[in-house]
Formats: C-alpha cells, structure tokens, sequence
C-alpha cells in the first residue's frame, strides 16, 4: 500500500509515521459505526474494553466524530455542526474538521506536550483557509464559516487528559463537567421556542409569521441546517451564528474550539490519569455519560423516547430527527490506562 503527502514514509523516517497510519486505520474503523466490546492492548499500556463511534445519519461518510487509538494517544473528535451561510466546505465543516484533526493526533509525537497539541491541531485546521477562498480574511470577519472541533485527547507518555472543548471525560466513574454557559443558555432558547410554537394555533401560516419575526437571517442566506423537521433551532440560528462570535475569548459566555483562531494561552482543563484507571472518553452525543456503554446507550433511548425534542429533561440546541436513533453522533471509549 502506498502512501501520498503526509503519511508518506521516506527512508530514515521514524516509526511515528506508522503508529500515525495505525491510528488512522482505527479512526476509519469507527467512522463507519464499529462497535467493539472486545479486549485489545495497545502499545504505552491501555487496554481498550469498548468503544463506539457512530453517526446519526444512516450514510456514514457524514459521520463528524472520530475516535483515534494509537501506542501513544487515545483521542475522541467532535467536528462542531456548520451554521455556514457560505458552505465553503464538503460534505460539512464538521467532517472536515474531523478528519484533518483526527489525522493530526494519529502523527503526534509520543511526547508532545498539551500546548504542542493545540497548536498543531489549531494550526492545521487555519492552514485551509487559504485554501478554500480566495480571500482567507473572510474567516476573520465571519466566524460562522470557520472550521471547528473539540477533541478530548489521552496522553500515555505523560498519564493525563487534556480536555479541548466539551468532549466527555470520566475516571473512575467521576466525570469532570464540560457544559458551556452558552449551550444552557441556546438550549433555553431554543425550548422556549419550541413550546411557543407548540401553544399556537398549529397552522403552518402562524408558524412561519412566529419564525420570520424571531429569525432576521434570511437576508444572509440559509445555513447547511435550516429547512429542518425542527423549527425551534431554525428560529435560534442567528444566535448559533453570534455564539462563534465567543469562541476562544474568556468571560461567561466564552468557550475553547479549535478554529484556527485559538488563543494559545486558553486554560486548558488536564486531567491526571494514574496506571489502572478506568478512563471513559465520549463526545457529547451521549448527553448521560455513564460509565459503560450499555448505560450510556440506554440513558439516550429513555431520552428518545420521553423527551425526543429534548426541550425539557435535557435542553439542547437540537433535537431527535424522525427516525433517527440519536440527535447528534456519537463516541465512546472507554480503556484501562
């Protein structure tokens, strides 16, 4: 098998490279909705016990998750879902940003510390912008139509977690909180829409005065979510697009994204992990963390089945879609460190 570009292996070239292409080939696995229950040791010491990463969509290629697992990192990925006015990006700024972040961690060094990590990532994903518009300052003015993701990334070599964003971290079946103020408050918003909506007169001529008086966005276009079976998070779209406005600024409603605009001195949540923890990593697709999969995946069908527009037990910036077995996609590992 030959390799192009980054993985491209040259004579006198270490073995990162080939732990990079392991890592690669187990984020591939899970992108396409693995499941594994199974007992796998990997090189620095974690033992896997089970992990899962799976997409609410039924075409798998849309996946934004990623789960990687090399001998020296154990990451989960979450793409963040585009608000794009100007869809710059295919299939999804999220995917694109999973994919490129998830490559990145596969190549770390063994020892690269938490800052080196977030400038490698962070900088992978601003060296697209002067690849995908001719003018890369419109990433600046506009920072809906960036790229975005969080991670959650285990270091082996130096036996902690580093928490970029709001992906999930339990040890020893105590998990570190990792809501942002911004969600609760969207969340509320978007709850009191859809109960609004739901005490009119159910016409779709009231519901589309109720949404045309809210939302001032259609003048700017229509984002890769909108014309949804969801018109509570069609009305609180202008305020997803003013959310990035915070992204990576401090303050109460300021928030850690990889966008390649992070701050580099942003206080980065670590997580010490001793030899023998029980270390769950999982992206916020399963909203009740617990500490096997199992729970975890029962928490999401009793949140499907009692509340799937999640406007009440558990608030959210989106719902269940028709069909679908969860409201966003979903990662979980969990491994013996």
């Amino acid at each position: 098998m030959a390799f192009s570009g980054p993985l491209a292996v040259g004579a006198g070239q270490g073995s990162r490279y080939v732990v990079a292409v392991i890592g690669i080939i187990v984020s591939v696995r899970e992108k396409v909705g693995d499941r594994t229950s199974a007992f796998a040791r990997y090189g620095g010491g974690m033992r896997v016990i089970e992990r899962c990463c799976r997409g609410k969509k039924a075409d798998q290629s849309l996946n934004e998750d990623g789960l990687i697992v090399t001998s020296s990192f154990a990451a989960v990925v979450d793409g963040v879902t585009s608000k794009s006015v100007r869809r710059l990006w295919r299939p999804s700024g999220g995917v694109v940003a999973k994919n490129l972040l998830s490559n990145a961690i596969a190549a770390l060094p063994a020892n690269t510390t938490m800052r080196q990590a977030q400038t490698i990532l962070d900088g992978r994903l601003r060296a697209q912008y002067d690849i995908a518009a001719d003018d890369a300052a419109l990433f600046e003015r506009e920072p809906w139509e960036r790229l975005q993701a969080n991670a959650v990334i285990y270091s082996a070599r130096r036996h902690e977690a580093w928490l970029f964003g709001d992906c999930q971290i339990m040890v020893n079946g105590v998990q570190t909180p990792t809501v942002k103020r911004v969600d609760e408050l969207l969340g509320e918003l978007r709850s009191f829409a859809a109960q609004a909506l739901a005490l009119g007169d159910g016409s779709s001529r009231a519901q589309d005065d109720d949404m045309a008086s809210v939302s001032a966005s259609a003048a700017t276009g229509r984002a890769e979510t909108q014309g949804t079976d969801d018109p509570a998070r069609d009305m609180i779209l202008p305020f997803l697009r003013l959310q990035s406005r915070f992204a990576n600024r401090r303050g109460e409603y300021g928030y850690f994204v990889f966008d390649g605009f992070a701050d580099p001195t942003y206080p980065i949540r670590t997580v010490p992990i001793n030899p023998g923890d029980e270390v769950v990593l999982a992206s916020d697709g399963y909203p009740l963390l617990r500490p096997t999969l199992a729970e975890s995946e029962r928490e999401l069908d009793r949140l499907r089945r009692d509340d799937p527009q999640l406007i009440h037990d558990y608030r959210t910036t989106k719902g269940f879609a028709p069909g679908r077995e969860s409201f966003d996609d979903r990662t979980y590992l969990r491994f013996v460190a």
